[in-house]
């Protein structure tokens, strides 16, 4: 194997050959709907070694890590730069207060996505300038993981929760500091990840985070660039306080004749409050803008998953929607119990599954599907460590880093996921479209080597592990079938990481010819004895409409292991005292979506 294969293979010896059959795919002939081509002034890249045309590896990374250079990562005692954060994830020892940390297995990209808001503050404040200023003082002073909460109840509420995103002190005295601070952080943001990518070998993406808060509700997007031709300024919320202007802001400022392109992901839409998805009432140019950068949306990070909501009238008593639940309002836990129907619908609204319903439903309505979204996992780290997700290993969140007590104050977090993505090598340009594509998945944490195929019947599949020529006419994830499909089928195939896989699932979204809509959730493969490595299934939908619009995806469980609260309060011996912390997780990958619309 070469470097740009999956590093994971070699390690796991017990099951190379069905790792090989399932990771050498030929590049499928698919019916798509095809993204914008790569801007025609960017020069094609060269092949890495071992790579083929055709040819797709899956490659594991991690799209939202956040350093010193964010104010709230800064303010609890974090001092990773971006260039210590891009060490960490190809593999490096980061020393912390509480010892060594490195990951096992290293990732195979990541970007770097700090708080366009505060990139100026940081400049200003710590390395390199060091300001004597008596907010940067008092930044400085209070930076540690017990003083922390003050910076966010001094500094960062302030800038970014209120009804008008306003600088801070320092930045509204001195406006014309800051904008230069700002672009001098932003060159060094651009420079660090510049440095730290390696073609062939791994990925560093230039990002940031647009990180739009109104009234404590979540509505942030990361912004990842496909090349090193960049936005000329980080887009932040202060400036450009609504989603719609950060696209045009991303249409004007990041131009495909310039060699510019990005994705605008959304995340933390647990913590949203249903906001910033009107596709109901955008106009023609923003939903337009939308589709055009907002192609994926994070469903697990370290605050909770985004997959789904059940109905108000299931909110207790549904199993489907449980995992990693961090139920909030305006930022903040609320029990279920305490929601109102129309305050539970309109947080459920936006939801991966609740964009994905409100996407077809606009489609049937207009002819467009402006939400049309795949999946991504990432941690959302505020330490500088990207893809550090093991159960058994994690540390905590920045809150609490090597601190038993104040992780257990925070039980609903978690370590986060990663993404999976299937691109022909570890280059920029080459995982970047694979993302515009959606041929990508999100993990909870294990690499779980997953494929999700769809073809018009059930005769063009078959599990065979060996051969990948029946594929060649199948609709990847992400994909759309061909309008005026017969009755579809579904392949579905997962190599387990460490733990034996336990069922696979197959959620379905369809709308009615009454204007309504159906949705449910499908086993169609199990766990038997001595089962688990490789799981693979067939299905075909029995319940098919070529009439209606619907979408299709994968979800794979694997089977329960402790989860990290378990892990941290057995290790001390105090598990008693904290209640729901002793407790199993079953981990998890979701494969992006497979649409279907009538012809």
């Amino acid at each position: 194997m070469t470097d740009c294969h999956l590093r994971d293979v070699a390690a796991r010896l017990w099951r190379r050959a069905a790792l090989w059959a399932v990771l050498t795919v030929p590049l499928l002939s698919c019916s798509v709907d095809h993204p914008p081509a790569a801007p025609a002034s960017v020069a094609r890249e060269a092949p890495c070694a071992g790579a083929e045309t055709g040819l797709k590896h899956v490659y594991w990374g991690d799209l939202h890590v956040h350093t010193a250079y964010s104010l709230d990562a800064y303010g609890y005692g974090t001092l990773q730069t971006p260039a210590d954060a891009f060490r960490f994830g190809k593999g490096q020892r980061v020393q912390l207060s509480s010892g060594p940390v490195q990951l096992a297995r290293p990732l195979d990209f990541m970007a770097v996505t700090d708080h366009a808001e505060w990139l100026d503050v940081m400049y200003i404040c710590s390395d390199p300038t060091f300001s004597d200023n008596p907010v940067c003082k008092d930044i400085r002073a209070k930076s540690s993981p017990s003083t922390g909460a003050r910076i966010f109840r001094d500094y960062v509420n302030p800038t970014i929760t209120l009804d008008a995103p306003q600088p801070t002190q320092l930045c509204r005295e001195d406006p014309k500091q800051c904008e230069v601070a700002r672009d001098g952080q932003w060159a060094r943001v651009q420079s660090q990840a510049n440095s730290a990518n390696e073609p062939c070998r791994f990925t560093a993406f230039v990002g940031f985070e647009w990180s739009g808060t109104p009234g404590a509700a979540h509505n942030h997007r990361n912004v990842i660039f496909r090349s090193e031709k960049v936005t000329p300024i980080p887009v932040d919320y202060i400036r450009y306080p609504r989603a719609a202007q950060l696209w045009d802001a991303l249409s004007r400022l990041c131009r495909p004749e310039d060699g510019c392109d990005a994705v605008a992901i959304p995340h933390n839409m647990d913590m949203g409050d249903g906001l910033s998805f009107d596709v109901e009432t955008e106009d023609e140019s923003e939903l337009a803008l939308r589709a055009r950068y907002e192609r994926l949306v994070e469903v697990i990070q370290e605050k909770g998953a985004s997959e789904c909501l059940p109905p108000y009238g299931e909110r207790l008593t549904s199993k489907d929607c449980t995992f990693e639940a961090y139920v909030t309002s305006h930022g903040r836990p609320k029990p279920a119990a305490d929601f109102t129907e129309a305050e539970w619908e309109k947080a459920r609204s936006t939801y991966a599954r609740g964009l994905l319903r409100r996407g077809l439903l606009a489609r049937a309505k207009t002819g467009r599907n402006p939400l049309q979204v795949g999946f991504v996992g990432s941690t959302d780290t505020h330490t500088g460590l990207g893809g550090f997700v093991d159960e058994n290993e994690w540390q905590g969140t920045v809150f609490g880093l090597g601190d038993f007590d104040r992780n257990m104050s925070r039980l609903d977090f978690n370590p986060g996921g990663v993404v999976g993505v299937w691109a022909e090598q570890n280059t920029r340009a080459a995982i970047f479209d694979a993302l515009r594509r959606r041929e990508v998945y999100a993990s909870s944490g294990p690499r779980i080597a997953l494929r999700f195929h769809a073809a018009s019947t059930a005769t063009a599949l078959n599990c065979s592990p060996t051969d990948g020529r029946n594929l060649r006419a199948a609709t990847p994830m992400g994909g759309m079938l061909p309008g005026r499909t017969p009755t579809p089928a579904f392949r579905v195939e997962a190599i387990a990481d460490q733990t034996p896989i336990d069922r696979i699932e197959i959620v379905k979204g369809s709308t009615r010819a009454d204007g309504g809509f159906d949705e449910r959730v499908e086993a169609i493969w199990t766990r038997g004895k001595g089962e688990g490595i490789r799981a693979c299934a067939v299905w075909r939908d029995p319940a098919f409409d070529a009439r209606q619009s619907a979408y299709w995806y994968a979800r794979v469980i694997q089977a329960p292991t402790p989860r990290w609260s378990a892990v941290q309060c057995r290790k001390a011996g105090r598990c008693a005292e904290f209640p729901g912390a002793d407790r199993m997780v079953e981990e998890r990958a979701w494969a992006s979506p497979i649409w279907y619309a009538p012809g």
